[in-house]
């Protein structure tokens, strides 16, 4: 664990809400938090499990919650943003299931994520309304889905974020922007979804990785501090230590199947 002690304190922060789907009479189950770091040996991310939905009278906590990190075959995923609808009209996570199972790949499987996430998101928006779409670009800046994967298989450590945003065009229509980024250097700590407290947190506090010393309850107590000042990041929380050849959820919700 001593390459744990070398962990860069690079915060990237990006957020991603939920947006109810107004007229539709749809509720949206979504994720709001993911934390990742990476270690020589090891990477870890950790989850929330609240729910939430944003109209534009403000967000309503949904009573049930969620798991958010899962895996298939050699990936574990975790996703930010607008996941599924709860009649599973739309599933991004079974679409990844789909792309990992079908490709056996981690690029290859990411990429064909990349291209049926598109085509599925622009068949979304015609289920919102556009009073709806726009309070998602004002309060937003248009962010509809993050994805954090992850494969560390045969000593090589894979890492790719994939962000999905709205952009208002001319003709009065939304275009699809697809952003992705490649990380698997030792010591990135990066938060996906509403992470301001916690990343501001570890800014003002430069060695709480600093002894490498249990770093799953670390992800897990950021992800509770979060809890307390932001209402869509909730407990109970889930991390995965994630090593060459395979991975262990340390950290459990109970909300998850697997």
């Amino acid at each position: 664990m001593d390459n744990v002690k070398k962990v860069l304190l690079a915060v990237i922060a990006t957020f991603s809400l939920a947006l109810a789907a107004g007229a539709q009479d749809k509720a949206l189950n979504n994720g709001t938090l993911i934390i990742t770091l990476t270690s020589q040996d090891t990477i870890w991310i950790g989850a929330d499990s609240r729910t939430s939905s944003l109209t534009d009278k403000g967000y309503t906590v949904n009573k049930k919650g969620m798991c958010k990190i899962y895996s298939t075959n050699d990936v574990v995923y975790a996703m930010a943003g607008h996941v599924r609808y709860v009649d599973n009209s739309f599933n991004f996570l079974e679409i990844m299931q789909a792309s990992i199972n079908e490709q056996q790949d981690f690029d290859k499987s990411m990429e064909a994520f990349q291209q049926r996430a598109q085509i599925e998101i622009k068949s979304i928006l015609r289920k919102f309304s556009r009073k709806s779409i726009n309070t998602l670009i004002k309060t937003n800046g248009g962010s509809f889905l993050s994805v954090v994967a992850i494969s560390f298989t045969n000593g090589e450590k894979k890492m790719k974020e994939m962000k999905f945003s709205l952009q208002a065009n001319n003709n009065n229509s939304w275009n699809v922007i697809y952003k992705t980024t490649d990380d698997n250097g030792v010591g990135s700590l990066k938060f996906v979804g509403h992470g301001a407290t916690a990343s501001r947190f570890v800014r003002d506090n430069n060695l709480y990785f600093g002894n490498g010393r249990n770093m799953p309850g670390k992800i897990s107590e950021l992800i509770q501090l979060e809890s307390k000042s932001t209402l869509t990041v909730g407990m109970p929380a889930d991390v995965i230590s994630i090593y060459n050849g395979g991975y262990k959820r340390v950290i459990n919700s109970g909300l998850c199947s697997e």
